[in-house]
């Protein structure tokens, strides 16, 4: 275990996601009112009001007002969950980065960086994971008992394809990459084992997502992603590998090829070997990557394994 020192564990742990919290909550706030205040002349608009109205027909006009209201704040939803994000992703890479300058100051081992050649096996892993889960999702009939899946999913297929792409596929995925495994994750690191750390950094990962079928599906992909930090050294295989599972995600929705695979038994089966396979095999690769920091002889001895 990487030991640095320490003032307040459980602040130096937690202190982050709070402040991670707090500056989303802020921020979808603020947006949420920006957003309300430039469709208010739109929404006035939708509503019958009068002159002269009637206690009934102003409750009626007033109800008007909130349903309005509601469904304009449904609509962009994912823009302003992406304003959030970007508001949170210049403090969470300071943070980040101030965590990796105390560690060059305390001559903290670290694990050695990947070729870059390498990186093609966590998007070959990411695709295959995306495909995999999402028909493992289809096949235990998850996605249809859980209302907030099924909530979520015309949330945020909403927008048009191009704000999927660069809120729910770029921006997001940074964000929570940073927080996740570039600063909880690896805090975590410091003061126990690879299990333990990305297991419980997972869970956390899974309940910020608010359902059941997505907890199941970000615990998975949590655990991987952490993996991929750890053997490749640098959190950008992370966020590689999240951005192009979220992308492949939006893409097979989009073009209807999720929807082509589910519906024939035996595409399904397929597409569940398949994917085993080329996962398998990806995974295989990215663990054969020799992460061990220069000039330590045994890994156990700093809590690699």
């Amino acid at each position: 275990m990487n030991c640095t020192p320490r003032k307040n564990k459980f602040w130096h742990l937690f202190g982050p996601f709070l402040l991670y919290w707090g500056i989303e909550w802020a921020a979808a706030v603020i947006a949420a009112l920006v957003m309300l205040a430039l469709s208010m002349p739109e929404m006035m608009q939708s509503v019958a009001w009068k002159d002269a109205m009637t206690n009934e027909e102003i409750a009626s006009a007033a109800m008007q007002m909130q349903t309005a209201m509601l469904e304009t704040a449904a609509h962009y939803q994912v823009q302003m969950l992406a304003a959030a994000a970007l508001c949170t992703i210049p403090v969470m890479a300071m943070l980040f980065q101030k965590d990796r300058k105390l560690e060059q100051v305390l001559h903290v081992p670290v694990n050695k960086k990947a070729p870059l050649q390498k990186y093609v096996w966590t998007v070959i892993l990411g695709i295959m994971v995306c495909i995999g889960g999402n028909v493992l999702i289809v096949m235990t009939n998850l996605a249809f008992v859980s209302e907030g899946y099924k909530n979520v999913s015309s949330v945020f297929y909403t927008p048009s394809f191009p704000v999927q792409m660069i809120c729910l596929g770029i921006i997001i995925p940074i964000s929570e990459e940073l927080i996740f495994r570039g600063i909880l994750f690896k805090r975590c690191r410091e003061l126990m084992g690879f299990l333990p750390a990305a297991a419980g950094i997972s869970f956390l990962f899974g309940f910020t997502h608010g359902n059941l079928v997505q907890l199941f599906y970000a615990v998975g992909l949590g655990m991987l992603l952490a993996y991929a930090y750890e053997k490749y050294g640098s959190l950008k295989a992370a966020v590689l590998l999240h951005i192009t599972a979220n992308i492949t995600s939006l893409i097979l929705t989009e073009t209807g090829v999720l929807t082509w695979m589910c519906s024939a038994f035996i595409r399904l089966a397929v597409s569940v070997v398949a994917c085993a396979f080329f996962g398998a095999a990806a995974f295989v690769m990215i663990q054969r990557i020799d992460e061990k920091p220069e000039g330590v002889e045994d890994p156990k001895k700093i809590g690699m394994y």
